[in-house]
């Protein structure tokens, strides 16, 4: 399965707060450290915040930083709330065992599977420091 820019873009600005807990961070300052373009990923953010992800400070001084804990967010929630499943067209066709199979109903199982499986997968794993060979 191929991620869309947006999914890919809003797990790099979760991770940047989450590594910034203690502030306000500013959008310029994910898109320079990704080489991301500010305009998008300030439809990002606006996405973030409505989904309830981050909270976003107007103003000046303003910024955003995690609703949550990055314990609680995990990769399965972001991705369901930013990829769109295409469908086939919703036809049955004969399965190995000759009966019909439902393709739509395959396709949403998949996905369902997909990202129930990132579900084991937070925010805090992201970011916490790799294993090192003496752990």
């Amino acid at each position: 399965m191929k991620m869309t820019r947006s999914t890919d873009y809003a797990i790099r600005v979760l991770i940047f707060a989450a590594s910034h807990p203690n502030r306000l961070v500013q959008i310029q300052e994910v898109a320079t450290h990704y080489d991301i373009s500010k305009n998008h990923l300030m439809k990002i953010v606006h996405s973030l915040s409505k989904f309830g992800l981050i909270i976003s400070v107007q103003g000046r001084n303003g910024g955003f930083k995690l609703a949550k804990s990055p314990e609680t967010i995990t990769l399965g929630e972001i991705v369901h709330l930013f990829e769109e499943v295409s469908y086939l067209e919703n036809v049955t066709v004969p399965n190995k065992n000759g009966s019909l199979q439902n393709t739509r109903q395959a396709f949403d199982q998949a996905f369902m599977s997909f990202t129930d499986a990132l579900q084991a997968y937070t925010l805090q794993d992201l970011i916490a420091p790799a294993p090192t060979m003496n752990d």
